[in-house]
């Protein structure tokens, strides 16, 4: 006869602290980005050689930084795993949608910029190619918008729910929870801010803060519970 019970399954050390350098790391590497940022398409024919340059480097830069982010991301929630809720668990899977569709439009700067704006020669054909990228073509191709669309929400109700699920779950400082839910709000507030000042790029220092927090514990009591026959 068979009886289920509650198996704890230990999370190893080794890969808390590698994940807690990858958000470090990564973290670090996208606020850095963001702030070089400089925009999506150059404002004139004498511009174009500086910003391809570097559009190309700061989107190699935030590429490996989503990278990084993406490899720690699973630590932030399995060393919280003993107190998540069932909802907790649901911000990783939409921080992960939201982290990666926003670098999709990475590689098209990495790979087609250099060609496509070596072909430009004259004012109105900048013109075109610019409001083709600032457009991403979304009325010839609407199916653009299944990445457009989730990316934020993604992001807000992950954020969110990590931020909320972290205060509840009590395994780590609720301070980190906190400062979570505070970026949410310049996030918020980046919205009725002038372009150029970009709130977005707060959202990397989460990643930075739950990574350096990981990597200053010595021994952390981490485990997963699940049910098994016994």
């Amino acid at each position: 006869m068979s009886q289920m019970g509650s198996l704890h399954l230990p999370i190893p050390q080794g890969y808390l602290k590698f994940g807690g350098w990858a958000l470090a790391i990564g973290g670090l590497m996208g606020f850095s980005g963001q702030l070089l940022h400089i925009g999506d398409t150059p404002a004139s024919l004498g511009d174009i050689p500086d910003f391809v340059e570097t559009a190309v480097n700061t989107h190699v830069w935030l590429a490996w930084a989503s990278i990084l982010i993406l490899m720690g991301l699973p630590a932030m929630y399995l060393r919280q795993a003993a107190g998540l809720k069932w909802w907790g668990w649901i911000g990783l899977p939409l921080l992960f949608v939201g982290m990666i569709l926003e670098i999709f439009h990475g590689p098209f700067q990495i790979f087609s910029y250099p060609i496509i704006y070596s072909l430009v020669s004259t004012d109105e054909v900048l013109n075109t190619v610019n409001g083709y990228v600032n457009n991403l073509m979304v009325d010839d191709y609407p199916t653009t918008l299944f990445v457009l669309i989730p990316l934020m929400p993604g992001l807000f109700l992950g954020l969110i729910l990590l931020g909320i699920s972290t205060i509840k779950a009590k395994a780590l400082h609720r301070g980190l929870g906190i400062f979570v839910l505070v970026v949410i709000g310049l996030l918020i507030a980046g919205m009725f801010m002038p372009e150029d000042v970009n709130t977005f790029s707060t959202v990397h220092l989460i990643f930075v803060a739950f990574g350096v927090v990981l990597l200053r514990e010595k021994k952390a009591e981490a485990s997963v519970s699940t049910g098994a026959a016994a």
